[in-house]
């Protein structure tokens, strides 16, 4: 077949009827087909209505016979139209059609390109007594024989039945049978068509989404499933294309975050996913996590969740096992070292990839900041995938109206270009969460994700719901009908939910149910009683239509429905099993029947709620009394199942549950030590995860749940719930609740040993306020309380360290090293004192600082070597330099190295390595040190000690220029230094920085310069001893080069002025 040309003449009164071809189809060599509708070049006439059921009517004769195969309709046979000939469209379009089916089994229809037009607005001429054949006609150059405008057309019904059982599929049928209901009056439907152009739109659907508007729909299938929603996203096109600019600009080095914001129901979930997808087409690497209001006590739950997930795929891909999968074990290996023990335990699949056994792991108390070691362990590791795979690293979290402080500040620390664009990892993260509610946004997010960041660019992504247009394109391909056909009942829909996705769904799938909205076996396609709908009342909220439409559920799905919303909106299928045998009660049919229903998901081993409001809604249903009440049962079901069979894997659930249920839900008085105590475990199992903020809660919560008289009744218990509690809240800043918690242990304490923790505690929160005299002050009283006097002491520092030398002497370097741990909780505790007091002094009492490295190494061979020991060996050869004694000084700066391992603890590794490497720097190449501060700074952060990482990093600044390494990429370390810096606030060190900075500036001869002193590090620059120092020393050095030796004895005495009194240089 070449071709088949429908001729049409114009009635127009402006000439004599040009010819216009309508309709041309061509088929290729592989028998596709290429459809085109030429635009109308004719003007409307007076009749134009009746004129257009003629011309729908002649174009339903011509697509029948088209798809025919040339047969025409039985009922015309007995019937004439017109002046229609037998070699019109006839015989013509059958012998043109001969042998050519488009719709046979097996075959294939490629429709290409449709240009459609407007209107057509001529009449359709099959006359008789045309003198024109049909080889002239589809040539174009036949005579033109005017109609008069009154001409009558005698149309008949005609059936489509001969097409569908030839297998046409249902939408053409129904097309063509639309264009034939034109006939005279009577046969016009609801569904007829009224002008070509709506023939048009509906074959330009066919052709562009032909799997929706084309072929059959299974509907015996869906008469069983009932209505089905994809994961279609409708009318967030350029939602989506926001984000998608946002991450090409992420993957191009630029940090970014993007937040998807919208009421409730609006799509921002399904918007992400739907660039999730794109992300895993372009080859990046996808994480994603979801918080939850019920699961807030489980630490990082959804930053947690998003790496553990992404483990657990490759744990079952291939990747593992490929040269890449080798290379990535490798390499977490190298960069994380031991240390990704601690990472292990937040997300458990890591443990199985690296091979780990997390249960002999001992946790660490003495880390100087475990969430920043846990958020620096998070970006190396982060680091490693990126590099690995060679792929960006997208991070998606949902529902950050429910998230946890500690994960928003990893979240941030991913986010800052100190943690991750100085290593080239391309980093993006997109979140969502809920607006125009009570709660809102969490305001932290707001403060750190929007204020704090230096260089990430933000940008929000607001949903609102869907408009009339919208929401008719979602109807209509989710019943597959052309929106001509289902627009009345769109827009029914759309008064009745003011366009909420979520709303709109759950109606749909609602009028189904209710058989208001059903396959039709027989017209294989849907049909809805519109006039029932439009009675229907509905509330207009669609968390009220939720409730209303769990309701009409039965009794046992209504309860495991509300069983599960007390665990939150997703729970592992493993963990309902558990649920039914502590219950007794038959979860898993009721819930898979809730399934059916479309009100839960069941993939990966887990239940979903299909939406937070309906779980929502299933939790809301129960007044607060029965909530409280269900939690406290299922909690204490938990946990008695937890002790009996002593697996504590379902602790955090238990706990979680019965702080939920509240005291108030407790009966029996000895349950309340029994929930106090399982508090006090999940805190310290939360405490090993290194979140503080769930770890504070459970202790909180374990107090909560303490009668009067505990410290009477239960003293053990309480004392340590109050000494953990405090050791977090100073971990979190939370300087207030230190205060509160600390007064208690003071007050009732047995033992001064007793109140040693929390004495240790407000010690080191008042250094952390920059209250450092006092806390030394504080620090000495209290070593004097427990017979350690440094008050008073009038040993010059010479004499310090001769005394120690003279007591070391009796000791080989193998001895110290084997000397026994030491055990009495009370030294160790005063260890943990003087390494504080160590750091502070050198700063504001440097005189006294050197009688402190005494008494450290005096009780670590008398006691035992505690994790503060090596930092009394370093400092001691540090004082051994300073006094000329450098081969000395070097050996006890090594010796110090190697009790770090001893000890088993890198809390102090940070301080040790600065320490120590500046001895070094006498002894080993200058550029060989730069190294060991390298080293120095991963190890301060590991542990989380941010100032001795930040130290080490001024160290390799400066030692990068007294090194004489090349100028500029000296200059590109102090600017990445910089920003390390002021991220973190740390001014003191900032201007430290800016003073090297000058000095190099001046050295390349540029004329940029740093940016002039803020008020605050004037104020800093003119008190503060070590920072003068510092700044002296390099006004010297950049005066002395140029030659300016006025100016250079001038800085030079006010350096050494500065060093009388400042021991830190």
């Amino acid at each position: 077949m070449d071709s088949i040309v429908v001729y049409l003449k114009s009635n127009s009164s402006k000439g004599d009827g040009t010819e216009n071809v309508v309709n041309t189809i061509l088929t290729d060599d592989d028998d596709g087909i290429r459809v085109e509708v030429l635009p109308s070049l004719f003007d409307k006439t007076e009749n134009y209505a009746s004129q257009m059921d003629g011309i729908l009517y002649s174009l339903g004769i011509v697509f029948f016979e088209i798809f025919s195969r040339g047969e025409r309709p039985a009922e015309l046979e007995q019937t004439q139209i017109g002046e229609t000939t037998p070699n019109g469209f006839g015989a013509g379009a059958e012998e043109l059609y001969e042998g050519f089916n488009p719709f046979q089994q097996g075959g294939t229809i490629d429709a290409g390109e449709l240009s459609m037009y407007k209107h057509l607005l001529s009449d359709y001429n099959l006359s008789d007594d045309d003198s024109t054949s049909s080889e002239k006609a589809f040539q174009g150059d036949g005579p033109r024989k005017k109609r008069t405008q009154n001409e009558n057309y005698n149309m008949c019904s005609v059936s489509v039945e001969p097409l569908i059982e030839k297998g046409v599929p249902m939408s053409l049928c129904d097309l063509i049978a639309n264009m034939l209901d034109c006939a005279n009056g009577t046969l016009r439907k609801d569904e007829t068509y009224s002008d070509v152009s709506e023939v048009r739109d509906d074959l330009q659907l066919m052709l562009d989404k032909p799997s929706i508007y084309l072929y059959d729909q299974n509907m015996g299938g869906l008469s069983t499933t009932g209505l089905q929603f994809g994961d279609t996203v409708f009318g967030r096109n350029a939602e989506l294309s926001t984000i998608k600019e946002a991450y090409r600009r992420a993957v191009s080095g630029d940090s970014e975050v993007v937040t998807i914001y919208g009421q409730s129901g609006t799509g921002k979930s399904l918007l992400a996913y739907e660039f999730g997808k794109y992300v895993l087409a372009d080859g990046g690497i996808l994480l994603s996590g979801k918080f939850d209001q019920l699961q807030q006590g489980t630490p990082f739950s959804a930053l947690a969740s998003a790496f553990n997930q992404y483990c657990g795929i490759l744990l079952q891909s291939c990747e593992l096992s490929s040269s890449r999968g080798e290379m990535l074990v490798h390499q977490i290996n190298h960069v994380l070292g031991r240390e990704a023990n601690h990472l292990a335990k937040l997300i458990p699949n890591l443990a199985n990839i690296l091979c780990l056994d997390t249960s002999g792991i001992i946790h660490d108390e003495g880390c100087t900041n475990a969430q920043n070691r846990l958020q620096y362990l998070l970006c190396r590791f982060v680091e490693v995938i990126s590099s690995t795979f060679a792929a960006p690293v997208t991070l998606f979290l949902d529902d950050l109206q429910w998230a946890d402080s500690a994960s928003i500040a990893a979240v941030n620390q991913l986010l800052l270009t100190g943690g991750l664009a100085s290593q080239n990892t391309h980093f993006f993260f997109l979140g969502c969460y809920r607006d125009g509610e009570a709660d809102n946004c969490n305001p932290l997010w707001k403060s750190l994700c929007y204020n704090n960041l230096v260089n990430a660019r933000s940008t929000d992504v607001k949903l609102d719901c869907m408009g009339e247009e919208t929401l008719s394109t979602m109807v209509s391909e989710t019943l597959c009908l052309s929106p001509r056909l289902t627009r009345s009942l769109s827009s029914v829909i759309y008064h009745k939910t003011k366009g909420n996705p979520l709303f709109v769904s759950r109606l749909m799938i609602s009028l189904n149910k209710e058989g208001l909205l059903r396959p039709s076996l027989s017209r294989r396609r849907w049909e809805w009683d519109k006039e029932k709908i439009q009675c229907q009342k509905l509330p207009d909220d669609v968390a009220m239509f939720l409730t209303k439409s769990i309701k009409a559920l039965s009794e046992d799905v209504k309860s495991s429905l509300s069983v599960l919303s007390c665990f939150g909106s997703s729970v592992e299928c493993a963990f309902i099993k558990t649920l039914e045998k502590v219950l007794k009660n038959n979860l898993l049919r009721n819930l898979d029947a809730a399934v059916e229903e479309g009100l839960l998901d069941k993939k990966d081993g887990r239940y979903h709620f299909s939406h937070d409001r309906i779980q929502e809604a299933a939790y809301n249903m129960m007044n607060f009394l029965d909530r409280c009440h269900f939690h406290f049962t299922y909690g204490m079901a938990l946990a008695q199942l937890s002790a009996r069979e002593k697996d504590d894997s379902n602790l955090l659930i238990a706990v979680n549950q019965l702080n939920l249920a509240s005291p108030e839900a407790v009966q029996d008085r000895s349950q309340n030590v029994i929930i106090a105590k399982l508090n006090l475990q999940a805190g310290k199992k939360t405490m090993e995860m290194s979140d503080f903020v769930a770890a504070y809660s459970y202790f909180d919560n374990g107090i909560s749940f303490l009668r009067k008289k505990h410290w009477e009744e239960h003293y053990a218990l309480s004392l340590e719930l109050f000494d953990l509690a405090a050791k977090c809240a100073l971990t979190n800043g939370d300087i207030v609740s230190l205060k509160i918690l600390s007064e208690q242990v003071i007050a009732y304490g047995r033992s001064y040993g007793d109140k040693l923790n929390v004495l240790y505690s407000t010690t080191c929160a008042l250094a952390f306020s920059s209250k450092l005299p006092e806390s030394i002050d504080k620090g000495l009283d209290i070593l004097a309380n427990l017979g350690i006097e440094l008050r008073g002491c009038r040993s010059s520092m010479e004499a310090c360290v001769q005394e120690t030398k003279d007591l070391l002497s009796a000791y080989t370097d193998d001895e110290i090293l084997n000397t026994r741990p030491m055990t009495d909780p009370t030294m160790i505790i005063a260890m943990k004192f003087l390494g504080k007091l160590e750091i502070g002094m050198s700063q504001i009492m440097p005189t006294s600082a050197p009688f402190v490295m005494q008494q450290i190494i005096q009780l670590s061979l008398l006691h035992g070597m505690s994790p503060v020991s090596p930092i009394g060996f370093v400092h001691l050869g540090s004082y051994m330099a300073k006094l000329g004694d450098i081969s000395e000084g070097y050996r006890y700066v090594k010796l110090s190295r190697s009790l770090l391992d001893k000890v088993g603890s890198r809390d102090s590794a940070g301080e040790v390595i600065s320490i120590g490497t500046q001895v070094r720097a006498y002894v080993e190449p200058l550029q060989a040190t730069l190294e060991y501060h390298n080293e120095g700074f991963t190890a301060a952060m590991s542990s989380g000690d941010i100032i001795q990482a930040a130290l080490n990093l001024t160290l390799i600044c400066t030692t990068s220029l007294f090194a004489a390494a090349n100028l500029q990429i000296t200059l590109d370390k102090c600017v990445e230094t910089d920003k390390f810096l002021y991220e973190r606030k740390m001014v003191i060190f900032m201007i430290q920085n800016k003073c090297l900075h000058h000095s190099i500036f001046k050295l390349i001869g540029t004329d940029e310069n740093p940016k002039d002193f803020s008020v605050e590090e004037v104020k800093i620059l003119a008190t503060n001893n070590s920072v003068m120092t510092s700044y002296y020393f390099q006004k010297a050095f950049v005066s002395f080069t140029f030659r300016m030796y006025d100016d250079s004895k001038h800085f030079s005495e006010k350096y050494l002025d500065c060093i009388a009194n400042t021991w830190a240089n």
